[in-house]
């Protein structure tokens, strides 16, 4: 036998044991793109206030990357527990809007903070979290527009080796382009679910995601800790639609640079 029938005849058989074991999630997007479905990952964030908001969603029984607020009352508990459930969890770092009349809350950074207090900052939101894989950022519709500033707060994801995701609380957000100058593995979401708080609204929008999913390969969806938020999510995995997608935890489909 040549080489090359040797070679072809080895990465079949190797192909048909994979097709044919139990593999786990993670070594899944490692098969041809053929043979995969549309990735869907769903981030809930503004977690952190209550353990039961997060725990409405685990009915739900997919992959679901949790964003918590820091230095909330339930913030460490609700990434413990999380976790704790096989889930992924990000840290939601606050950040200023536009508005001047909205708290971004405790652990916010702003553009009128130097660097070593962007630094110091985030470094304790990452610290005070337990499992933190990623961030991506709570309000921020002016901190994002400004690429020095989003810089210095990305120097600190980059130097803990985590990902992050674009919220785009604002269509000039230059999160997403700093992060891939920078060279940290980058994402930005797709739509919104629950800007409208009904669950038919939610059921539309993950649809609607599906439909995005479909056409590019993976889209990325953000909902919140709302009960029309979890009805609906329920409701569309009891459409046929969910059935020709597969749902992934965030960072699997994240460009990795």
């Amino acid at each position: 036998m040549d080489r090359r029938t040797f070679l072809a005849k080895s990465a079949g058989l190797l192909f048909g044991s994979l097709l044919t074991s139990r593999i786990p999630v993670s070594a899944e997007l490692f098969l041809p793109s053929a043979t995969y479905p549309p990735h869907i990952a769903l981030i809930i964030d503004d977690i952190g206030f209550s353990l039961r908001r997060a725990e409405q969603f685990l009915n739900a029984d997919i992959p679901i990357t949790f964003s918590i607020l820091p230095r909330l009352c339930w913030s460490v508990e609700s990434a413990l527990a999380m976790h704790a459930q096989g889930h992924e969890i990000m840290l939601h770092q606050p950040m200023e809007p536009f508005n001047t009349e909205v708290d971004p809350g405790p652990g916010a950074i702003f553009v009128n903070d130097g660097q070593e207090c962007i630094h110091h900052v985030v470094t304790e939101n990452i610290n005070t979290l337990p499992h933190v894989v990623g961030v991506n950022n709570h309000m921020g519709s002016k901190y994002t527009q400004e690429p020095q500033k989003m810089g210095q707060a990305l120097d600190v994801v980059r130097n803990r080796g985590l990902f992050f995701i674009d919220s785009l609380t604002t269509g000039h957000s230059t999160a997403y382009a700093c992060a891939r100058q920078m060279g940290v593995s980058t994402k930005r979401r797709d739509l919104f679910l629950d800007n409208q708080r009904e669950v038919s609204s939610v059921v539309r929008q993950m649809k609607r995601l599906r439909i995005r999913a479909q056409k590019h390969g993976s889209a990325i969806g953000i909902g919140h800790p709302r009960p029309d938020t979890a009805e609906g999510i329920m409701r569309f995995l009891e459409t046929p639609e969910s059935r020709d997608v597969a749902f992934v935890y965030i960072s699997q489909m994240i460009d990795r640079l």
